[in-house]
C-alpha cells in the first residue's frame, strides 16, 4: 500500500501529506527531530497517526462519494460535512487545521515510538493487554464499535472508560486539539505530555 493524502480520495491513508507536515514543524520546537527522520519513516508515521485518529468519533458526516471515483465513499473520516468548531464550518473542500496538526504531532510522537499506542508486538510474558481495541468497522453508514480487553478476573475488565479511544487514553493533550470536531470522553484528567525522544 503506498502513502496517499488525495483529499476525499477512495483510498486515502493519511490527512496531510510530506509537505504539509514539513511546513507544520518548520517553525516548531521540534523541527530538528522530525527532520532527523527519513521521508520514508515520517509517512509511515502519518499513516499510522491517521489510522489512530480513525478511532475517534467526530462530529458530523463523512463526505461521499470519494473525489476520486465517483463509486466509491471517500477511505477516511475527513473532510466531514454537518459540523462547526469555534465559528468554523467543515467542508467538503478541506480538512480543518486542528485535524491536521494533530495527526503531525502525533506522527512525531509515533516516529520517536511506535509502540507508543500498541505496545511491543510480540512481547511473549503471558499479561492480558488492558484498554479498548476497534472490534468492529464497516465502511457503508460508518460503524465501529468498541470492546475491553479482559483483566484476567471473571466477568470484569481494566478499562476505565471504555468510550476514550486508546489513543485519546496515551496523548490526551489531543482532546484539546480536536475540540468540538470531535465527541471525546476520558475518564479522568490528565496533564498535556507530549511524547518524544531526544
Amino acid at each position: 500500500m503506498a502513502f496517499d493524502a488525495t483529499l476525499g480520495g477512495s483510498a486515502a491513508n493519511s490527512y496531510v501529506d510530506l509537505p504539509y507536515s514539513e511546513a507544520y514543524f518548520q517553525l516548531s520546537p521540534y523541527a530538528a527531530q522530525w527532520a532527523a527522520f527519513t521521508d520514508d519513516a515520517k509517512q509511515i508515521a502519518l499513516v499510522q497517526a491517521c489510522t489512530a485518529l480513525e478511532t475517534v468519533d467526530y462530529a458530523g458526516t463523512r463526505c461521499n462519494p470519494s473525489t476520486d471515483d465517483a463509486n466509491l465513499s471517500q477511505a477516511l473520516a475527513w473532510p466531514r460535512s454537518g459540523a462547526s468548531c469555534d465559528g468554523l464550518q467543515a467542508s467538503c473542500a478541506a480538512i480543518p487545521k486542528a485535524i491536521n496538526d494533530a495527526q503531525c504531532l502525533l506522527a512525531l510522537n509515533l516516529a520517536a515510538n511506535a509502540d507508543a499506542i500498541t505496545g511491543p508486538i510480540g512481547g511473549g510474558g503471558g499479561a492480558t493487554q488492558a484498554g479498548t481495541f476497534v472490534s468492529k468497522q464497516q465502511l457503508g453508514d460508518l460503524v465501529q464499535e468498541f470492546s475491553a480487553y479482559p483483566s484476567g478476573e471473571s466477568g470484569t475488565d481494566s478499562c476505565v472508560d471504555c468510550s476514550t479511544p486508546e489513543v485519546i487514553a496515551k496523548f490526551p493533550w489531543l482532546k484539546g486539539m480536536l475540540s468540538c470536531w470531535a465527541d471525546i470522553s476520558t475518564g479522568s484528567s490528565s496533564k498535556v505530555l507530549l511524547r518524544v525522544r531526544s
